[in-house]
């Protein structure tokens, strides 16, 4: 039975808002692990000293020394760190402005894990977010609110090239995420004899999952010899990775430029991996074409025939999964436009 719920967009101000926010997201060069803090003075041996004081994601009071008051390098420092301070201001003051208004958001410690991933380079190019905080992200892009929220404690990386790092970190995309000051541990899998592809946050949820694109329908684990890991590889993925979408992820204190599937590309393997699933998870089978479902919504209202597009692109195993799954979601959406082209994928499948 199709479900009759209506859309609703953010008004046009703060989806101008939004895209205001990720233009000047995208000209931090590094986004704090710690609070934005402030520059203070303390006097030692007679003379004044230039001191950044912050909180560390793991709330701690610290200082960093920017140099004696009355010496140049000092005050370029100092007026330098004062800018990066003030734009983490103005970039959290936008995004809690945003959050108010329904706007999807992270948590802190999701934020700061994507920031330190951000940092060491991992979205510049080769790698970009998927999974629920990407549709966030996207939804966010879109200028929709969501209809549910869907809890997760998940962060789902898929490398679909050469991650461009600068440097190679000693120990690896490991020693990147415990620089946020949280204790991430490898996640060793059933089978001993294969390598961890998974990060977990020790006494939480909170897990970081290296995903690459399969070559075939089978799943295994791959080499990413630039982040000195492994990751899962899955079917399909590489279909979803094929183009990509410049935005951020907001949250509380950060906002996190990085790089999404584009729209109407997550909408079809959405439908494709709600049939992969459903034989195993009716909770993600759920939540899967749920998303798929608002999706061919939106973009068939605002960029309407992106979605066929997008799935004729589709091999014939996939399609064949898509069009299955575009028929259970075409009976969930009372929208006719969406429930069209679902048909249609649909249709074209069955041929």
């Amino acid at each position: 039975m199709a479900r009759h719920e209506d859309l609703e967009f953010h008004s046009q101000a703060f989806r101008v808002q939004f895209d205001d926010l990720v233009a000047t997201a995208r000209a931090q060069t590094e986004v704090f692990l710690h609070s934005p803090g402030g520059i203070v003075v303390r006097s030692r041996s007679d003379r004044g000293y230039r001191y950044w004081r912050f909180l560390s994601a793991d709330g701690k009071e610290q200082e960093r020394s920017l140099g004696p008051v009355g010496d140049e390098a000092s005050l370029a420092r100092a007026a330098e760190v004062e800018a990066r301070i003030a734009l983490a201001n103005q970039l959290a003051k936008d995004a809690n402005s945003l959050r108010r208004q329904g706007y999807c958001a992270a948590d802190n410690s999701t934020a700061v894990t994507l920031a330190s991933l951000y940092n060491a380079g991992v979205f510049h190019t080769g790698a970009m977010l998927v999974g629920t905080h990407a549709y966030g992200a996207i939804l966010n892009t879109l200028g929709v609110k969501p209809r549910r929220n869907y809890a997760t404690e998940d962060i789902d990386v898929a490398r679909y090239g050469r991650i461009g790092l600068a440097a190679i970190p000693e120990g690896g995309v490991l020693e990147v995420l415990r620089r946020t000051g949280l204790h991430f541990v490898e996640v060793p899998e059933l089978d001993s004899r294969r390598p961890s592809t998974s990060y977990l946050r020790r006494g939480t949820r909170l897990k970081v999952d290296l995903l690459v694109p399969s070559r075939d329908m089978t799943y295994g684990s791959v080499r990413v010899p630039e982040l000195k890991a492994y990751a899962t590889a899955l079917p399909f993925l590489g279909f979803l990775l094929a183009e990509q979408l410049d935005t951020v992820v907001l949250s509380r204190d950060r906002v996190i430029p990085l790089k999404v599937p584009r729209p109407e590309r997550y909408c079809v393997h959405k439908l494709v991996v709600s049939q992969l699933r459903a034989r195993t998870s009716a909770a993600k089978d759920e939540k899967d074409l749920d998303q798929a479902t608002l999706l061919a919504e939106v973009i068939e209202e605002r960029f309407p025939g992106l979605v066929e597009e997008a799935a004729n692109g589709l091999g014939r195993t996939a399609l064949k999964l898509a069009a299955k799954g575009g028929r259970v979601a075409a009976g969930r959406t009372g929208r006719a436009l969406a429930r069209e082209v679902l048909l249609k994928i649909a249709a074209h499948g069955s041929q």
